[in-house]
Order: structure tokens, then sequence, then C-alpha cells
């Protein structure tokens, strides 16, 4: 019974497969049919082998299957554990419906983990608003001239982080450590998401975000967008500049920018 379980299973998704961590049961570096039937096999053992449990509800069952077939398609819809700071939030490896923002882990050193969209943004894909550095609110005109905060050290979770002041604590903006740490950790593909060009980082326990490219403004423009993206780190470089996530086809970098300048912000917790 259980190969004859195993065989329907490899009929319907021998198709599927998605390179991971989480679900490699067998080891060999891809969630595939392999994986489920190792699910199977200690279903069938009685044991509930911590390993199987790909879906951490402390049971092996047909919804660890389901968690698995889930990761080969790569819905990853499956929460990855609890949010320390908020016990009855879930954190997942990729967004998984339209409720945003959805708290994403892509197993980085720190803990790090990263939103699935931009401030002021419906969809991984929208481009969301445009701030100037340590203001929270979005405007016509990015100058010095209507500048209105150029002062302060690292403003991650104060009255002038717009990630905070528009989505509340514990969302922030990431820091230029946390920017660097993205960059130092993912893997980066220049892709487009529902006809937006953008980056897709994916972390090495195969979570992933998409950041479009959504250019940045500067006066009354919004500049370069569809072949670059531009993204506000908490990090202040002198009076004048702060670090900014910077990035277009083909590459990636950590950088300076004007604070009166226009950019987006991807929030982290």
């Amino acid at each position: 019974m259980k190969n004859r379980i195993f065989l329907l299973l490899s009929l319907v998704f021998v198709t599927l497969g998605l390179s991971a961590k989480k679900g490699d049961l067998n080891g060999d570096g891809v969630v595939d049919v392999a994986d489920i039937g190792n699910v199977i096999d200690v279903m069938a053992e009685g044991n509930n082998d911590p390993a199987a449990d790909v879906n951490g509800d402390g049971v092996v069952n047909v919804a660890d299957i389901a968690a698995i077939i889930d990761i080969m398609a790569g819905k990853g819809t499956k929460p990855v554990t609890p949010d320390p700071q908020n016990p009855d939030e879930k954190v997942y490896t990729s967004c998984p419906d339209n409720h945003h923002p959805h708290i994403i882990d892509l197993g980085l050193p720190s803990g790090t983990k990263w939103a699935c969209c931009n401030v002021g943004a419906g969809a991984p894909e929208g481009y969301g608003d445009h701030f100037a550095w340590g203001e929270t609110q979005p405007k016509e005109v990015y100058n010095w001239e209507t500048y209105i905060h150029c002062n302060g050290s690292d403003i991650a979770g104060t009255e002038y982080d717009a990630a905070t002041a528009n989505w509340k604590a514990p969302w922030r903006m990431p820091t230029w450590e946390q920017c660097k740490e993205l960059i130092d950790n993912c893997t980066r593909e220049w892709t487009t998401q529902n006809d937006v060009n953008g980056m897709k980082f994916t972390g090495i326990n195969g979570g992933t975000i998409f950041l479009p490219a959504v250019g940045y403004c500067w006066v009354s423009g919004l500049l370069e967008v569809g072949s670059c993206g531009g993204y506000w780190s908490s990090t202040p470089f002198d009076e004048y500049n702060a670090y900014f996530l910077y990035f277009g086809s083909g590459y990636a970098y950590w950088d300076i920018c004007y604070r009166s300048g226009g950019l987006s912000v991807r929030p982290v917790r």
C-alpha cells in the first residue's frame, strides 16, 4: 500500500521540484517526491521523527506531505516558526497570500526577518511610497528645500523611521549592516514578477523576497524605474548622506545617497 501511494504521488508531482533546505529530508539538495516517500516511511513506522515534521506542528502526518508539496510548487505557504517577539504571528519563507505584510525568513545569520513588500505597497512587486531619509510620509518634491530632517544618529525604530511610523513596531528600517547581510548571504536573480522588473533574493534556507526596481525620486521626477532599485537603511553616513541598498541587472551593493532624495523602504524585524 505504501509503495502504491508513493507511486501515485510520484506520477502527480514528478515535474515539481525546488532546491531548498527545509523539507529536504534525504539531504540530496532538492525537495522532491523522494522526500514525500521519507515522510510516508516515518508515518508507516509510527514515529514522530522531528526531521519529517516539515510543518512544525509536532506530529508527522499527511499535513507534512502537503507542506513538502507546497515547497516543491514554490508556494512557501507553510509557516517556519512563530515570531519570537510576537508568538501569534507566523513566519514564512515566501509571500503566501494577499494579506500583507508577511514576515519572511531568509535564514540570515543575525536572525533578521524581512517584509514581503514595501511600505505603501499592496503586493511584493508594488512600488509603494518613496521617502526622504528620516521622513515618514511621501511628498511631491524631493530636494534640500523640502527636506525637514537632517540630524540624528541611527533612526531604526524611532519617530523618524518610515517603517515604524507606518507599520508600527516591531517593524523598522534595516540598518546598514542588515542590508549588507542580505547581499552577502543571499543569491540574487534579476527577474520579472507580474511584469515588474526587480531583484529576487534567495536565502540559505530557500526563503525568498522580491524587491521591485522602483527607481528613485529627485525633485519632482521618478527616475530609472524598472532599471534599478534604491532602498534606505536606517544608518546615517554623515549629516548629508545615509547608507542605502542599491541594485540593478547584474549588481547589488550598498552605497550612500543624499538624505533629501526619495527612496523606497523595505521593513525588517
